[in-house]
């Protein structure tokens, strides 16, 4: 919980009621200082017949009212989105730096947002467990196009918001605070908030350690349906029924019409509860703190309790507020259980939430940062124009008497001097207000460019093989069968020919020019890296980039056939002679990205960079894919042609870039999604095409040479088998035997298996039908090859970013 406003305003635009509460800091705790249940005319927003503009105008006429009758000019404002227009998802996070966390979850956010990133406003916060080494991590977002119609009620009343809030992220911040005996069960114990709003109803599960919520599509509108149809009335008069049930003498009537609906909710809720205990059996459930108007419905806290097995109570009374004098105690009272949302976001507001999380669009925190900045340059300037405009006036009324300007000239010279002062303190602050202007700008360029990463890492991800880049049938049926999780429809494709591409690892580091070797801007990095680590973490051990001690060069230090670059390519001691000299004076921006991965495929590398395909990118490979990445067929064959040109030869490189037939349908659509991409790979020459594009992998990325077939010391994606990782016997070692038929043994192999179909990734030991490990006339292990390791650098820069 951070520092906060001292007073605020918490604002649900519900479907039938506009609800309020403003609250302030006090020696104590927290007040209410005022509150406001404001009804639309009657009138439920979610009706079929009312259509957008009334809906627009009830809300209008609610806030309007609520101006007027409420002080809120000095007051922090926070708003709520529903749940259901929302999405929120908890993950859990490896133990990692600290540092690393925040593009940690930007990566998740990608992978778990069920939504374009840019569509989206989303945030994020961490939740860590002194117990724990792991860290949780809420992501919450919404599409921008819902949060700004939830804000443009308020942007029309004049009201400026601070912070938007999800209701059930509210509602925990209130059970959090509110609900005291949360913070001594240590996740033990669990209180569940159910506010039964006019739609919806919000299930938030609280143990003082975690959060769980659903949205269930199940609400007050339901309810009067169901009497709507039992009594054949209006929506209106089945609502004022409802409403009246409790003294109505068709009590008994009124809550059978509903029994179906409660039925309804209580299975719907139970359902919510099991699937939450399935994953945590050490919680508890204590009670159900029973919201919203909803819930002063006859019969409904007993049928839920009876229903649930589990205590309901129906909230009356917050037990962590104190109240206003100025506070009328009967309404409040009245309206209590239909505040415990706006509660929670005025919490927020104080600093006092568990969960700080903002939806609010960053354009407006944009202005509101530079509304900030302005204040103080705008009373200086007015400061000054004041004064300028002061000594002007009394120096041509002075004028105006010649024979008083003449006795008063000295005084008039002095007030000259002033002004000139003055004019000088205006180009001051001219000054100042230009270099603010250039900080917000700069501000505004990290907002803008917030989404560069996780669009870097998807067009990344649409680079490996899948249903839409691969056109054999059986290879599309296996995408499909991975894809939905069946597993034997994928085993029925041997290994060695299904067109997969895993990758394990991808780092992307951002550097100010392109125009630099491979291993200068690696060192940079690394250098930054060392010297912003903690001291316990400046080891002497070598490590690899991606933090495993030693390293591997899956293409070895010698130069391989296979391995070579189709244009300009050599070894790695050739290529670093090079230099730099190699490079256009240009300076370019961008990021050099670090792929780890692998294939099952039996062709490894060609099948990764096949050749001699030109623009025809139903045959591209991986490698092609990210070679061309961003660019259309027109841009790649006017580069070909350009470098061509330059060499003032007839030569084709092994990788001749040239128009094989017409350009299919599907071609099409993918040139145009290559237009709009904002970056693309930055591969000025083919003629040096090693300067930008490594497969073959030296430099900062590794700290040996070693074999392509060898075992990785790190590898993020498999699992370890146990039986290849234990003794065959009581020793420490595994059983062999030789040709002659002699036991002997070898050291266990530390193996990797695909942990979906379970079939081995790195390399294993060939054993015999009894699980002997088979040794040659030398007597060393013989072994399986499996899947192909890859580690492969590039180079990616913003269309249009080249300076000189």
């Amino acid at each position: 919980m951070g520092k906060g406003a001292k007073t605020a305003w918490g604002i649900d635009l519900g479907n039938s009621t506009l609800k309020a509460i403003k609250v302030g800091q006090t020696d104590g705790g927290v007040e209410v200082l005022d509150f406001a249940v404001i009804e639309y005319d009657g009138k439920i927003l979610s009706q079929s017949e009312i259509d957008e503009q009334q809906r627009m105008d009830l809300i209008d006429r609610a806030l309007e009212r609520f101006v007027e009758e409420h002080e809120i000019t000095k007051d922090a404002m926070v708003v709520s989105v529903p749940g259901q227009s929302s999405f929120s998802r908890f993950v859990k996070l490896p133990p990692v730096d600290k540092k690393s966390i925040p593009r940690t979850v930007t990566y998740e956010a990608v992978q778990q947002i069920p939504f374009d990133i840019e569509d989206v406003e989303w945030d994020w916060q961490a939740f860590e467990d002194n117990d724990s080494p792991e860290v949780e991590v809420g992501i919450f977002a919404i599409k921008k196009e819902l949060v700004n119609n939830a804000l443009d009620p308020f942007v029309r009343a004049g009201i400026n918001v601070g912070s938007v809030q999800m209701s059930p992220m509210a509602l925990y911040n209130f059970l959090s605070y509110d609900q005291k005996f949360l913070e001594e069960s240590g996740g033990k114990d669990a209180v569940i908030a159910l506010d039964i709003g006019a739609d919806n109803t919000d299930l938030v599960i609280a143990d003082g350690v975690r959060v769980w919520q659903r949205s269930i599509p199940i609400g007050g509108n339901q309810f009067t349906e169901a009497v709507q149809k039992a009594f054949k009335l209006s929506f209106a008069k089945a609502e004022a029924l409802k409403r009246t049930a409790s003294t109505s003498k068709y009590a008994r009537q009124i809550f059978q019409a509903m029994r179906s609906v409660f039925a309804d909710l209580a299975a719907e809720v139970q359902r919510s509860l099991g699937f939450y205990s399935s994953s945590n059996r050490q919680v508890k459930f204590k009670e159900v703190v029973a919201l919203g108007n909803a819930i002063k419905m006859p019969g409904l806290v007993k049928f839920l309790q009876q229903s649930l097995s589990l205590p309901v109570k129906r909230l009356d009374t917050f037990d962590s507020l104190t109240v206003s004098p100025d506070v009328s105690m009967a309404q409040y009272t009245e309206n209590l259980p239909s505040l415990a949302t706006v509660y929670g976001l005025a919490l927020q507001a104080l600093g006092k939430g568990q969960i700080n999380s903002n939806l609010l669009p960053t354009e407006i925190v944009k202005k509101s940062q530079w509304k900030q900045k302005r204040i103080w340059f705008t009373v200086s300037a007015a400061v000054f124009v004041m004064s300028s405009m002061l000594f002007l006036f009394q120096a041509i009324s002075q004028g105006m008497q010649a024979d008083t300007a003449i006795k008063d000239l000295d005084k008039f010279l002095r007030r000259s001097k002033i002004i000139d002062s003055n004019a000088n303190d205006k180009k001051k602050y001219e000054t100042i207000i230009s270099e603010a202007e250039k900080s917000i700008k700069q501000d505004s360029n990290v907002y803008a460019s917030r989404n560069l990463v996780p669009k870097i890492l998807r067009s990344i991800r649409e680079c490996l093989p899948n249903v839409s880049n691969v056109f054999d049938p059986a290879q599309v049926a296996m995408h499909t069968a991975f894809a939905e999780g069946n597993r034997d429809v994928v085993m029925e494709m041997p290994r060695k020919q299904r067109e997969q591409v895993f990758l394990s690892n991808v780092k992307i580091i951002y550097t100010n020019n392109l125009n630099r070797g491979f291993d200068e801007i690696l060192s940079e990095w690394k250098t930054k890296q060392t010297e912003s680590a903690a001291p316990s973490t400046q080891k002497k051990t070598k490590k690899d980039l991606f933090g495993g001690k030693g390293g591997f060069s899956l293409f070895g230090g010698k130069k391989k056939k296979k391995g070579a670059l189709p244009s300009g390519s050599g070894s790695a001691k050739n290529r670093r002679a090079v230099g730099s000299d190699g490079f256009s004076k240009d300076v370019v921006p961008g990021f050099v990205v670090l792929i780890e991965g692998s294939t099952p495929h039996e062709k490894g590398f060609e099948y990764l960079f096949p050749q001699n395909v030109g623009v025809d990118r139903d045959q591209w490979g991986f490698y092609n894919r990210l070679l061309y990445l961003g660019k259309t067929d027109k841009r790649i064959l006017e580069a070909e042609n350009k470098t061509d040109d330059k060499s003032n030869s007839k030569k084709t490189t092994k990788n001749k870039v040239a128009r094989s037939g017409p350009m299919t349908p599907l071609a099409r659509l993918e040139n145009q999604r290559m237009a709009k991409m904002p970056f693309e790979a930055y591969v000025p020459s083919m003629d040096k095409l090693e300067l930008y594009f490594d497969t073959l992998d030296h430099g900062l990325i590794t700290t040996k040479n070693l074999k392509n077939d060898v075992q990785p010391p790190n590898y993020n994606f498999g699992i370890q088998r146990a039986e290849d990782t234990t003794p065959g016997n009581l020793d420490s070692s595994v059983k062999a035997i030789t040709q002659s038929g002699k036991l002997d043994s070898v050291q266990p192999l530390k193996a990797f298996y695909d942990p979906f179909t379970l079939e081995p990734i790195t390399k294993t030991y060939v054993k015999d039908d009894r699980g002997f490990v088979i040794l040659n006339r030398r007597g060393e292990p013989t072994m399986n090859n499996n899947d192909y390791w890859f580690r492969l650098k590039l180079k990616i820069k913003l269309k249009g970013s080249t300076k000189k």
